[in-house]
């Protein structure tokens, strides 16, 4: 019993032993664990290589067409409404000279036509006595009686040969009755009203047929071949705008551009909005009265300059450069702004705008650059201190 004790003794610090002795060769055989490097990110930005040049100056601009040529249509004298030439409806187009408005003029006509024969029948009366008294007057004024004719217009009466026949005509109230025919054949010229240009009748408020009174709106005619676009600008745009400067309009709407210029600049700057109304004269196909159209102003040529995104300016007045691969501020000066970009002067050719928006940019911060898709660095740094694994 005392010996199985012994052997079985032996035998559990024998396995002991056998363990440690294999543990200990493989901890002799396995390697030290490997420390990997800390790496350490380097932010990429964007730059632009820059170099000055003169530019155009560009503004960009909306505004509302309104015909050229546009005639409101009032009534003068009052009447029974009848057609023109043709039918008073909008969208009719009417020809220079043709009628627009017509109103009814018999009474008006037969009251001249009255008038006519009175003047003839005072200097028919008038003759006799100037034959005699006033012989060197008389064949004039009996020449121009034979070639009355009450359906036509009056011809200019005779000169007064003397002062003494003057004397005579106007006693016998031979002016005072020619002159209120010329009045009422005036008058009777506006009961027609023709086109005063080639358009079309854009808006008609009276039908055939309705009593038209003095004064009452009849209508709108409008050229709807020739436009002006009444576009706003900044006044600090001002001084690149003048008359002469050519437009290029687009719509939103339908297709085509059109060609347009600079023809008037308002003296006035709007109180509410600090913005200088400038009229643009165009013409085209497919344009239409209170269409909107968009516009770039080819303006003043801006020397030595660059154009960069708004987004890139800091405070109105720095911009964001890239040195020895450091962020660092540049002071700039802002001379023209337009809807996304603004026109800039001060940097030197060759300097290395940041291009892009970078969010927490501060000056000093180190960056890598690339220009479009390609890296000039590798955008890892690889520090000096070691940390182990886990």
């Amino acid at each position: 019993m005392k010996t199985r004790q012994l052997l079985i003794l032996g035998a559990t610090v024998a396995v002991i032993g056998i363990s440690l002795l294999t543990f200990r060769l493989l901890s002799s055989q396995k390697k030290p664990a490997e420390r990997a490097p800390v790496v350490t990110s380097l932010k990429m930005v964007k730059v632009r290589q820059l170099t000055n040049s003169p530019i155009p100056s560009q503004i960009e601009l909306t505004g509302r067409l309104v015909a050229n040529y546009k005639v409101d249509l009032y009534a003068e004298v009052a009447g029974r409404f009848l057609s023109g030439s043709r039918a008073f409806k909008p969208g009719v187009y009417f020809k220079k000279g043709e009628t627009l408005v017509r109103i009814d003029d018999e009474e008006q006509r037969l009251n001249l036509l009255a008038q006519k024969s009175s003047l003839m029948n005072q200097i028919i009366l008038m003759l006799p006595d100037m034959k005699s008294d006033y012989p060197q007057a008389y064949p004039a004024w009996k020449a121009y009686v034979d070639d009355m004719d009450v359906q036509q217009a009056l011809a200019p009466l005779p000169q007064p040969v003397s002062e003494q026949d003057k004397y005579y005509v106007a006693a016998r109230n031979i002016y005072n009755l020619y002159y209120n025919i010329q009045s009422q054949q005036k008058r009777l010229e506006k009961f027609s009203i023709r086109a005063p240009f080639d358009g079309v009748l854009t808006e008609a408020v009276i039908y055939e047929g309705a009593n038209v009174l003095v004064g009452q709106r009849l209508g709108q005619f409008i050229n709807p071949y020739s436009y002006e676009l009444e576009a706003a600008v900044n006044v600090d745009q001002l001084n690149f705008v003048q008359p002469g400067n050519v437009v290029e309009l687009y719509s939103t709407d339908i297709a085509g551009q059109w060609k347009g210029k600079v023809v008037r600049i308002l003296n006035r700057v709007d109180p509410n909005t600090q913005t200088v109304k400038v009229f643009i004269r165009t013409t085209g196909k497919n344009l239409k009265e209170g269409m909107y159209l968009n516009g770039r102003l080819r303006g003043k040529v801006i020397p030595d300059a660059v154009e960069i995104s708004r987004n890139l300016l800091i405070d109105n007045g720095q911009v964001y450069v890239v040195q020895d691969s450091l962020l660092q501020l540049q002071p700039v000066k802002p001379v023209l702004y337009t809807t996304n970009t603004v026109f800039v002067q001060g940097l030197t050719d060759g300097t290395q705008l940041l291009d892009e928006s970078v969010i927490g940019a501060y000056p000093g911060m180190k960056v890598g650059t690339y220009s479009g898709s390609q890296a000039t660095e590798t955008g890892q740094a690889v520090s000096s201190a070691a940390a182990p694994s886990n």
